[in-house]
């Protein structure tokens, strides 16, 4: 599906993957504010989601500087003429399945990459006319097939290889096929490695313009996370268990997919951007050249806030209130909303005035939300615990006397700036840009004081003892917010940031052969290999 304002060549194409406009979270909050502050520049939008549901309705409304919005779903069913192989040359065969078979047998990165790409230029061949059916019938494909079933997998059952195979391959088919649905640009820029990464890569080459990356979190590292712990993914057990990884080879192939592609997206990237310091190394150890990488953080204009910040103000100065501590995320497993019911429960017991407001969407995993409501009617605190949907962060900061977030994996939440703009303190999990936003990078910003505190992940007493070591004096409320909203005006404004993506989208200097290297240039890898 394709939503076109006008035939014309956007400025920018952000490849959007599960984010903006369809869901709502931190880095869709962050793609809109790009796109609206950014009214000079144009914008193509390439959503890749899971299926058609997923872009039901819009959670943002894109600004007019929007000329396009393009979609592709990767876990839809393909056109039936997709499913039957078709009748190509020998020649073709030959050629397709010899760059294939290099691509999964490459010993190195640099073999494995350019065989990729001769993948990728066979496919753009006129006579090329390949579809999924070719990959799972053609004599080439079963032989390499089997082969690979021999050398990475000989213990397993082959009927599980083959369907494990070919599930692994549809999704990356399916955006395969899309890519030349990707609208012209001046400049690509996605917004994650992945499958985002992928097509940005690819459309930047075919039309030989500048590639941007920015990376709110490392999705390499959380796919690696997401995928040891899937239950979707059929992974029979072995009698040869692999006592290193833990993991069988179903698993393992897909996090073999997961790195390759961020490995590829970095590859090509002319640029990648991170949302703080501590987050360049794992880029480099997942394939990132140091020279390439810069840190630019997410960005707020704390002015926006003032009113709530001021009825907050009002609101602690009358001695005897309640406690009101706010959680605001989608209720999704990766923020670990379990972790903070189970803290809750410690902190009403020592201190029966609090109460936890959950602010934010919960649709987008029905059953875990389920879960998360059924512990709380277990616990008996549906009276302490409430779950309020989403909200207007702007209004409801004001009722909120501390933040909280439990999340086992974060970027640098833009959720602790709106807090922070409205003097909220926060007690977060010590993941992501948590550490420096709530205690300060440099001297000088630690010299401002603690924002909040940090915890362990998984723990919910530590979750509960940070939060009453916070509430338990009034002083504390005031002093760490204060903290965090000097910290946000002086180092997180946002026409600051956007001054810098503007740069990035009109001045290309940046780019190309000849373009200077980043700040992290003199970095050596952390690593040589990543899975």
């Amino acid at each position: 599906m394709s939503e076109v304002a006008e035939e014309r060549i956007a400025d920018v194409c952000l490849v959007l993957e599960g984010t903006y406009p369809y869901v709502q979270g931190g880095v869709s909050s962050w793609v809109h504010q790009i796109v609206t502050q950014l009214s000079e520049v144009t914008f193509a939008l390439f959503f890749i989601g899971s299926t058609r549901e997923q872009a039901v309705k819009k959670r943002y409304t894109p600004p007019p500087n929007v000329i396009a919005i393009t979609e592709v779903f990767l876990f839809e069913r393909l056109p039936e003429a997709q499913l039957e192989p078709r009748k190509l040359s020998a020649k073709v065969r030959e050629s397709f399945y010899l760059f294939l078979r290099d691509f999964h047998e490459a010993t190195d990165e640099p073999g494995r990459l350019a065989a990729w790409w001769s993948v990728i230029d066979c496919l753009d061949q006129p006579d090329t006319d390949l579809t999924f059916g070719n990959l799972m019938r053609d004599e080439e494909a079963w032989q390499l097939l089997t082969d690979l079933s021999d050398s990475r997998a000989p213990h397993e059952s082959f009927v599980d290889f083959f369907w494990a195979v070919r599930f692994l391959h549809l999704p990356v088919w399916t955006a395969l096929l899309a890519r030349h649905q990707i609208p012209r640009a001046r400049m690509y820029h996605s917004v994650s490695t992945g499958y985002a990464g992928m097509l940005g890569a690819i459309a930047a080459r075919r039309h030989g313009v500048p590639y941007l990356i920015t990376e709110h979190g490392i999705y390499t590292k959380e796919r690696i996370a997401e995928i040891s712990q899937a239950k979707w993914i059929h992974d029979p057990p072995s009698r040869y268990f692999d006592v290193d990884r833990g993991l069988g080879p179903v698993k393992q192939m897909w996090i073999g997919l997961f790195v390759f592609l961020g490995r590829l997206s970095y590859a090509a990237a002319d640029r990648t951007i991170s949302l703080f310091e501590g987050n360049t190394d794992l880029q480099i150890e997942f394939g990132a050249e140091a020279r390439r990488l810069e840190v630019v953080p997410n960005g707020i204009d704390p002015a926006i806030f003032d009113p709530a910040r001021e009825r907050r103000r009002k609101r602690l100065e009358q001695p005897g209130g309640g406690i009101v501590i706010g959680f605001i995320g989608r209720v999704v497993p990766i923020k670990d909303v379990k972790t903070l019911i189970r803290a809750a429960r410690s902190v009403v017991a020592r201190e029966p005035r609090a109460r936890f407001h959950l602010i934010g969407p919960t649709e987008e995993d029905p059953d875990y939300f389920a879960e998360c409501r059924q512990m709380v009617e277990l616990m008996g605190l549906k009276d302490q615990v409430l779950f309020l949907g989403p909200q207007n962060v702007r209004e409801i900061l004001s009722d909120l006397d501390l933040c909280v977030m439990t999340s086992i994996s974060e970027g640098l939440p833009l959720v602790i700036l709106e807090g922070f703009s409205a003097g909220v303190p926060c007690v977060a999990t010590d993941v992501g840009a948590c550490r420096e936003l709530i205690f300060g990078r440099t001297p000088e910003d630690k010299a401002l004081g603690r924002a909040g505190l940090l915890t362990k992940i998984c723990s919910p007493l530590d979750t509960a003892d940070a939060l009453l070591q916070v509430i338990s004096d009034p002083e504390n409320l005031v002093r760490m917010g204060e903290a965090g909203r000097t910290r946000v005006e002086r180092y997180y404004r946002q026409d600051d940031i956007m001054d810098i993506y503007r740069r990035y989208y009109t001045d290309t200097a940046w780019a190309g052969p000849d373009a200077p290297d980043g700040p992290y240039a003199d970095r050596a890898p952390t690593s040589d290999t990543a899975t």
